[in-house]
């Protein structure tokens, strides 16, 4: 059965500021219903034991189920049993360290359903879909996918201008469970895969990273289309939302993109998509084109 956020736990003493629910936090929870996501209110009884027969009374699972909580003690035996944590900050109650939750916020006012969907998702090692455009979506890779991504990689020409994956696939399955676990956690960008929307179909990978140029870090863009749906614009209209997220999300002042004096179809890419020539570097021994677009 996948795992889908379907229930949120939360215990209505914890979250009174003067006698009252947090006016956000009533907003919040009363807003998941149009998601198909259930409230359970743990009425003050918060052990382990409690909270899962409160699921197993209300039909749920506790790989479906969201905590948020102000107190340490309800965090602890929610993380004991499996669930994904996020701790809210109530000034009405001292020395609390959050150690449990997966992530503490200090108010509601900017979270909603998809804020909870992600955290839920992030606990149980599902994927985040990052972007959304006409005919694709990009989301994050998993070690599932390392055999699609061999399969792409071996088509005639793909490396041509990029580095290959690992020639043993167990080191390639190592080296993207660690980017999984560091890039995406700490970053919240790199590199995505490209799916088709209409059938989920991997047909490339794109995204960000950062890269260090003659001792500055500057936030790198990068693609990949597999040879069935090249030459249909398809690299352009990725690269667009690539560059619309990196705006908005990113935190740089500037996008690069490193190719190589051979490679005519990106340089033409990049003049189509508003990139400027800064300067000629060295990368690991080559010698690239640095082009820039301000964000």
């Amino acid at each position: 059965m996948e795992n889908q956020l379907r229930c949120v736990m939360f215990n209505r003493e914890e979250f009174l500021i003067e006698h009252q629910l947090d006016a956000d936090v009533l907003f919040l929870l009363e807003g998941l219903y149009q998601y198909g996501v259930r409230v359970l209110n743990l009425n003050g009884k918060t052990t382990k034991e409690d909270m899962e027969e409160k699921l197993l009374q209300a039909g749920y699972r506790t790989e479906e189920t969201l905590l948020i909580a102000a107190e340490d003690a309800t965090l602890q035996n929610g993380r004991e049993i499996g669930l994904a944590t996020i701790a809210f900050v109530n000034q009405k109650k001292n020395g609390q360290t959050y150690s449990a939750a997966d992530i503490v916020v200090e108010g509601f006012e900017e979270v909603d359903f998809y804020f909870l969907e992600r955290i839920y998702q992030r606990k149980h090692g599902i994927p985040w879909r990052v972007i959304e455009t006409e005919r694709t979506y990009l989301r994050e890779m998993t070690v599932e996918d390392v055999e699609a991504l061999y399969e792409i990689y071996a088509q005639e020409g793909m490396t041509d201008f990029i580095e290959p994956l690992c020639e043993k696939r167990e080191d390639e399955i190592a080296y993207t469970k660690a980017y999984i676990e560091n890039m995406y956690v700490y970053y919240g960008y790199g590199m995505w895969l490209v799916c088709d929307r209409e059938n989920g179909e991997i047909i490339g990978r794109a995204g960000l990273n950062t890269q260090e140029i003659e001792d500055e870090i500057v936030l790198e863009m990068g693609y990949l289309i597999r040879q069935e749906y090249q030459r249909q614009g398809y690299a352009y209209e990725v690269c667009t939302a690539i560059m619309d997220y990196a705006k908005e999300a990113s935190g740089f002042s500037e996008l690069s993109c490193l190719v190589e004096e051979e490679n005519h179809p990106s340089l033409g890419l990049l003049q189509k998509l508003g990139f400027s020539f800064r300067k000629e570097v060295d990368i690991l021994g080559k010698r690239m084109k640095r082009y820039v677009y301000e964000l």
